[in-house]
């Protein structure tokens, strides 16, 4: 790990850890604005920013520390969806709003001009992580056969239905007709590359979320006693803490190859990869912790919750198991069955 990937993992964990010990509000409140004010003022969101525009100058692998302490910590604030909006944003030289922004996908929309030549938007947005509570969303669709990005206000939006995961986290529907953009630019691949890079995300975070259950898990059982010995002296519980740890292992293991692959270039195979290793690691990650920690693990009090029902949220969110399968094997055969082997050996993550 660089000095500066140190010294940014450090930061963020004693920010993020300050601001759960600080009663972040729950997704049902309404006020993120102190919260969110210390994250803008640490200069986290402009991560991918160089330094004289007061970023951090990023990489992927970089990326990928902040997004695992996101998900270590479940700090419930689209904060990745924030930095990945401005990083789009700075690519496609837009001025980058203050405030949050999330990020959507619109398969079905409309873009129109008024009598005044602004640029109008029609279309519905659904499962938008923390839609509401956004000050914007930054759109990718297609427009005429091109693709497009285009930031839109939150309050511009004719209807918002305000739906929730199963972690009660905000993912909201949202209705917009003939709202006038922010901005709107042709952006190349930015479907792919969006959805993309918001399924690392999602990586990254049940990578952090699975080491947050491994330390309660490994916590529990070394202070719980059965027949006057500690859970963790039974062998059939080293067995499952060892199953548990190889599964925190191989997420972050693929997350990290994922960031370096894209920090290189391509990193379509390794994301996809990866998203399908986190997703599958989630059943057996969460299933081991919660028989583990017995009928406490379940009720609302215990804190195990926290992170179990954002994984099993995260798995469908942005690819599920069968999305990314059916992409790995696409990717696998246009390449050629012939190819396969020197392909998958001829990639690196050094």
């Amino acid at each position: 790990m660089t000095e500066q990937r140190a010294m940014l993992a450090d930061s963020s964990d004693r920010l993020f850890g300050e601001l759960m010990l600080s009663s972040i509000p729950a997704p049902a409140g309404s006020d993120f604005s102190t919260p969110w004010r210390r994250i803008e003022d640490l200069g986290l969101l402009n991560l991918f920013q160089s330094e004289s525009a007061g970023g951090f100058d990023g990489s992927w692998a970089d990326a990928e520390v902040v997004f695992a302490l996101l998900g270590l910590h479940g700090l419930p604030m689209p904060v990745g969806e924030t930095i990945i909006a401005r990083k789009f944003l700075g690519e496609a030289s837009l001025n980058s709003p203050s405030g949050i922004i999330t990020l959507a996908i619109c398969p079905r929309m409309t873009l129109d001009t008024n009598a005044e030549g602004s640029v109008q938007f029609s279309g519905s947005l659904a499962g938008v992580p923390w839609g509401a509570r956004s000050q914007y969303v930054l759109v990718a669709c297609c427009v005429d056969g091109r693709d497009h990005l285009v930031l839109l206000s939150s309050d511009r939006a004719v209807n918002i239905e305000k739906l929730q995961n199963e972690a009660f986290e905000p993912r909201d529907t949202m209705h917009f007709e003939h709202a006038c953009v922010e901005a709107c630019v042709e952006f190349p691949g930015a479907r792919e590359n969006l959805f993309a890079q918001a399924a690392f995300l999602r990586t990254s975070q049940i990578s952090g979320a699975i080491e947050a259950i491994l330390s309660l898990t490994l916590d529990y059982t070394s202070q719980r006693e059965q027949f006057g010995r500690p859970l963790n002296k039974f062998q059939a519980l080293q067995h499952q803490l060892a199953l548990l740890a190889e599964e925190a292992a191989a997420v972050k293991c693929a997350a990290m190859a994922a960031a370096l692959a894209a920090d290189k270039g391509d990193a379509k195979f390794e994301i996809a990869a990866a998203k399908l290793r986190a997703n599958q690691a989630v059943g057996e990650a969460t299933s081991i912790a919660h028989q583990t920690h017995g009928a406490i693990g379940f009720t609302r009090e215990h804190q195990l919750h926290r992170w179990t029902q954002r994984m099993w949220s995260w798995r469908t969110e942005f690819g599920n198991d069968r999305y990314w399968s059916n992409t790995l094997g696409k990717l696998v055969l246009a390449e050629g069955a012939d190819k396969f082997w020197s392909n998958l050996t001829s990639r690196s993550d050094t």
